[in-house]
């Protein structure tokens, strides 16, 4: 296991890691057992499409940014989406650190993490702004 990330570790600027996961039917599956699989209800279509990309973003946070040190808060999110993953299609998902800085004695750390497709086509950008533990 590697050591714990620390606020000292992020630079910002610099691409944190990235991974590439393919939407598959494990993550439709995972979905509909939350959503149902009525088709009325959103299975199988693009609102299906646009929560498995949201789903993608916060996994490819949590494998990228990792070990995290307990105590860290999730203050902000924005997530915009700019396409839909496919069925099938690997997307490629990279986590940037934008900014850091102290505030009134926390530790504050702004990631992005942008998503795509097939030939770079965007998926989805989300920024983070979380308060860093240690």
């Amino acid at each position: 296991m590697s050591a714990v990330i620390t606020f000292e570790d992020f630079e910002p600027g610099t691409v944190i890691g990235e991974i590439v996961e393919t939407f598959d039917a494990d993550l439709s599956e995972g979905w509909r057992r939350i959503f149902g699989s009525d088709p009325a209800a959103g299975a199988g279509t693009s609102a299906e499409q646009a929560g498995i990309g949201v789903v993608m973003m916060m996994r490819a946070y949590l494998r990228v940014v990792s070990p995290r040190p307990p105590g860290n808060v999730h203050a902000r999110q924005q997530f915009r989406l700019q396409g839909v993953p496919q069925p099938g299609e690997p997307l490629r998902t990279a986590v940037r650190c934008v900014h850091k800085e102290m505030k009134r004695g926390r530790r504050y750390v702004e990631l992005e993490v942008a998503g795509t497709g097939h030939g770079e086509r965007p998926v989805y950008t989300g920024r983070m702004t979380l308060i860093w533990a240690a």
